[in-house]
């Protein structure tokens, strides 16, 4: 995300700038599509529908991760180290608000640049990763920081191209991809498989390292776990005009094929539905809606530009 930013600075203006702080400003929503057609034949993914919000606050926007957590809430995070909290999401009653982080207070960009969350939803417990410091951190419920590590197994990642995605899967450990590449496409992504909670135990830190292999263009930028397993990364690929384009897709992969030293190969990728807004999605999230079907979450991240929006997209998936 970190190159991509340096980039967009070309491009864009910012606007964030221009308002104030105000933790009490709403935020509002706008359905700009409707439940549509799905993607591509044999494609899993039906859009349920899309929504641009807004806020006249400093603190919205540039959002590149998402959690979806027990209560039916979703969580977002920005690379300021901000926090977005939605209520009801998808709903004519659905409300944001702006929970503090109090871990991110009076720090600079490099440790303020929150990436990834993910959560255990059973306890609670909310995880970030900070890409220009390469760290995990770990949250109550209430959001009171709890541990910091800056990984044995991440040290050496690129600063502006650290951890972009990450995901507790349901036997408790965790996976971490980098946005950048290794010195060749063909050699992958960084990533790690930690055997537990990264942040805390007798081996705080340590992994197993391997590679992940996205599609050629693409890098990945947030990852979730299913109820049967799977795990999916959001792919994104950017395409330099003005304004900017660009593509977005889903990996599937299976978390029992990873091994050490060696490339993670998505099993399937699915490009998002044509009916879906054309923006720079960053963050995933999903939820269990029954009967076999998955409800995928995406935010994008507009980098406080004017020429992007913050768009929130419910997505049906039935793999």
């Amino acid at each position: 995300m970190g190159a991509f930013c340096a980039g967009m600075l070309l491009l864009t203006w910012g606007r964030a700038d221009i308002l104030p702080v105000d933790p009490s400003a709403p935020v509002t929503a706008e359905l700009v599509a409707r439940a549509g057609s799905g993607g591509s034949s044999g494609s899993p993914l039906t859009l349920m529908g899309a929504w641009q919000l807004e806020s006249a606050t400093r603190d919205f926007g540039g959002y590149s991760a998402l959690v979806a957590l027990a209560d039916g809430s979703l969580l977002a995070a920005s690379d300021t180290g901000t926090l977005l909290a939605l209520d009801r999401p998808g709903r004519a009653t659905m409300r944001g608000s702006y929970p503090e982080l109090a871990a991110t207070d009076g720090r600079d960009k490099r440790d303020a640049d929150l990436e990834a969350l993910t959560v255990d939803r059973t306890s609670g417990t909310i995880w970030g990763a900070y890409e220009r410091s390469n760290a995990i951190e770990r949250y109550s419920p209430t959001l009171e920081r709890l541990a910091r590590v800056e990984p044995i197994a991440m040290q050496g990642w690129r600063a502006n191209g650290g951890p972009e995605a990450m995901v507790r899967l349901a036997d408790g450990r965790f996976v971490v991809l980098a946005e950048v590449n290794r010195r060749s496409t063909a050699q992958g992504h960084r990533a790690v498989l930690f055997p537990g909670d990264p942040t805390a135990g007798d081996a705080v830190g340590e992994g197993v390292a391997f590679a992940f292999a996205a599609p050629a263009g693409m890098r990945p930028v947030d990852m979730t776990q299913l109820a049967d397993g799977t795990v999916l990364v959001l792919l994104r690929r950017l395409e330099w005009y003005l304004p900017p384009d660009f593509a977005s897709a889903v990996a599937v992969l299976d978390p029992e094929a990873i091994e050490a030293g060696q490339l993670w190969r998505p099993e399937a990728v699915f490009p998002l539905p044509e009916s879906v807004p054309q923006e720079n999605y960053e963050g995933l999230a999903s939820e269990r809606i029954g009967s076999g079907a998955s409800r995928l979450w995406l935010i994008s991240d507009d980098n406080f530009s004017g020429f992007q929006r913050t768009l929130l997209v419910a997505l049906e998936w039935r793999g």
